[in-house]
């Protein structure tokens, strides 16, 4: 995959596991990828047992971002967090089933709750949080919490007040980072 798809530049990182779904030997699979494309970072093992490999690491956290627990040299990352949910009938995957990690009951409590937990990632951007990762962007079969349907029909919340919090969000961390990786 990592051959195929090196060259895309939407790509901006690798993660041969998620969770502990099939992890065996992270760092081998680092190296393996490093071997093919080593322009971009690695994140071994996203959200779950750290073996100390790749660029990053991450944890998985609900509702809340959060700070990994593990105190390293390496980039620290929140790499799932939200979970926030909303229903549109006519616009599921399926009508009985349905998952989400809180179920908002409106577009804007759900816009002014996904706006509280975009503001808890300043104090971590502070501590060095260096990414952060919404899940999710659509709804995806019975989990109801994406920023869109699964038809991708409805746009559950107010994207222009996200777009305006995202964008604040950006130069808060722009100000409050040493420069490494950051664009001139």
């Amino acid at each position: 995959m990592v051959h195929q798809l090196r060259d895309v530049p939407s790509i901006v990182g690798w993660v041969p596991f998620n969770e502990g779904w099939g992890q065996f030997n992270s760092a081998d699979a680092v190296e393996r990828i490093r071997a093919i494309d080593s322009s971009r970072p690695v994140d071994a093992a996203s959200g779950w047992f750290d073996q100390g490999a790749g660029d990053f690491v991450s944890a998985h956290h609900y509702p809340s971002p959060r700070m990994p627990s593990v105190e390293d040299a390496r980039a620290q990352g929140c790499s799932e967090y939200g979970g926030l949910g909303s229903i549109e009938p006519g616009h599921t995957w399926e009508e009985k089933r349905k998952f989400v990690y809180r179920m908002m009951d409106s577009p804007e409590a759900l816009t002014a709750e996904y706006l509280r937990l975009l503001g808890k990632l300043r104090p971590l951007i502070e501590k060095g949080l260096c990414q952060a990762v919404y899940t999710q962007i659509t709804d995806v079969e019975i989990e109801m919490n994406g920023l869109l349907t699964y038809d991708r029909d409805v746009e559950k919340l107010d994207f222009e007040k996200i777009t305006q919090a995202h964008e604040e969000l950006l130069a808060f961390a722009r100000q409050h980072t040493s420069g490494i990786g950051t664009p001139d």
